[in-house]
């Protein structure tokens, strides 16, 4: 039989950050640090809001794909305001 102390250490979970507390925390994080745009932080956090967090990464990965992205981060506001634009002008 395992010693008590031994069961503990293998049921915690690692510490998560105390700022990072809901997904679109977590989803704004990992896109400011992927299109590294870290000063960015609450613009991703707004996006985290309003868009689905699957179509956000997708477009994320295209401009971490593309090799003439040479600021990513302005490349991903610009996609996003042309995607509202497209969105305008279908409804």
């Amino acid at each position: 039989m395992d010693h008590i102390s031994t069961i503990k250490k293998l049921k915690q979970t690692p510490d998560k950050s105390k700022y990072l507390h809901s997904e679109n925390h977590l989803l704004a994080d990992e896109l400011s640090k992927r299109l590294a745009d870290q000063s960015h932080f609450a613009f991703y956090l707004k996006m985290a809001t309003l868009y689905p967090h699957d179509w956000l990464r997708k477009l994320a990965m295209e401009i971490l794909e593309n090799k003439n992205a040479k600021t990513p981060g302005k490349l991903f506001a610009f996609l996003i305001k042309k995607h509202n634009a497209e969105q305008k002008i279908s409804k």
